[in-house]
């Protein structure tokens, strides 16, 4: 399957305990455009926390319960994009799609992304 730029995904997330590694599914979003050709099926994601933030970093863009953004996005509870937290993945590894942020949604991303990589 291919993802596209803004949706929202769940994939199993390595991460780092004192027991070891382990995996947990997280949701991240697609921030890679798929309508260039690319060498290889990867993705770039940045990664998305329910974990509460009290104070939105500017390289945050918070998922608001209650707003349109929140129902398109397929999220279960209030949650962050971090867009200073970037991965790229094998899409094959992606569980599935959750949803789609819009259009308007993507633009803050854009220059949240921008602003994050001194561009």
């Amino acid at each position: 399957m291919i993802y596209d730029r803004g949706d929202v995904v769940i994939l199993p997330f390595p991460f780092i305990t004192t027991d070891g590694v382990q995996q947990k599914a997280r949701p991240a979003l697609v921030v890679s455009d798929h309508s260039i050709e690319r060498r290889f099926e990867d993705v770039i994601l940045a990664g998305i926390t329910s974990r509460r933030m009290y104070a939105i970093r500017q390289t945050e863009f918070i998922v608001q319960e209650g707003t349109d953004e929140f129902i398109r996005s397929g999220l279960a509870k209030t949650s962050v994009v971090r867009c200073e937290y970037l991965m790229t993945v094998p899409e094959g590894i992606i569980s599935r799609k959750l949803g789609k942020l819009s259009g308007q949604g993507m633009y803050k991303i854009d220059k949240i992304l921008k602003m994050s990589l001194g561009l």
